[in-house]
């Protein structure tokens, strides 16, 4: 059985919605069966602004494989464009996706 790689989606969450991982949650599921990914998500709200935790746990997740991250739903959160932009200084591969990726890319960086 050949080895999977590892790949996860941080997705910005608004606490008390019901719909919103959605989205990242079928792209996952279109990864997982089209590529030689596991995906996983990892819904963030605006009070987990302790990224170490996010931090060790992709650590973890990743062991020595290079990270492969996407970004969605970011909702203009210039949080988790920092995020993305530490975690790629640090040799993660970043994606930014979802049906705002422009617009919220084009607001956090005029």
């Amino acid at each position: 059985m050949k080895k999977r790689n590892h790949m996860t989606i941080i997705s910005s969450y608004f606490e008390g919605e019901s719909y919103g991982l959605l989205g990242p949650q079928i792209a996952a599921t279109v990864i997982e069966k089209n590529t030689d990914y596991d995906c996983i998500i990892i819904a963030v709200t605006r009070d987990d602004d302790d990224k170490s935790l996010i931090k060790s746990f992709l650590s973890g997740f990743f062991r020595k494989e290079r990270p492969v991250i996407g970004f969605s739903s970011l909702s203009g959160r210039e949080d988790l464009f920092t995020f993305a932009k530490e975690l790629k200084d640090e040799g993660a591969t970043t994606i930014l996706a979802g049906p705002q990726a422009y617009p919220d890319y084009n607001t956090a960086h005029p």
